[in-house]
């Protein structure tokens, strides 16, 4: 029986627990190998550890182009260029704005949408090598709706 992502390789930032975490594992049952990244050591390790051989962990700060450097660098060396990126990880804040801090504002931005523009960036040299790939990014319906205590 052929599997959908076969021979695939996928990063799948924020893959240690929730969204991720899941993504990650249908990804490894489809066939793909899969380099899982968060800040979340030990879940992230867990999930890897879960998945075997065809999966992998790295600690990952996504707002930090130097890690993103080193995470499509692994991913290539262990499994081979990359086809898939999942840009899972975010934040939010479930506060009202006079609460919210321009500390906290400017993380929810350099994590929902920096780290976006730097994951396909450090990604689609490698995906060139493939002549194709796939890029993913996840969203929050808080976009589309406009809640009071959530940025």
């Amino acid at each position: 029986m052929s599997k959908k992502l076969e021979n695939k390789v996928a990063i799948i930032t924020g893959g240690a627990r929730g969204m991720g975490a899941s993504h990650a594992k249908r990804f490894v049952a489809e066939g793909a190998k899969v380099v899982i990244t968060d800040i979340l050591e030990k879940e992230g390790k867990a999930v890897a550890d879960e998945l075997g051989e065809n999966a992998l962990f790295i600690k990952h700060d996504v707002t930090k182009w130097d890690e993103w450097q080193n995470v499509v660098s692994t991913a290539e060396s262990k499994f081979g260029p990359v086809n898939i990126l999942v840009n899972n990880a975010g934040i939010g804040f479930v506060k009202l704005i006079e609460e919210i801090t321009e500390e906290e504002y400017r993380k929810t931005v350099d994590i929902n949408q920096v780290s976006v523009f730097l994951g396909m960036k450090a990604v689609v040299s490698s995906m060139k090598k493939t002549k194709n790939g796939s890029i993913v990014n996840i969203s929050s319906v808080a976009g589309l709706l406009a809640l009071p205590q959530y940025l």
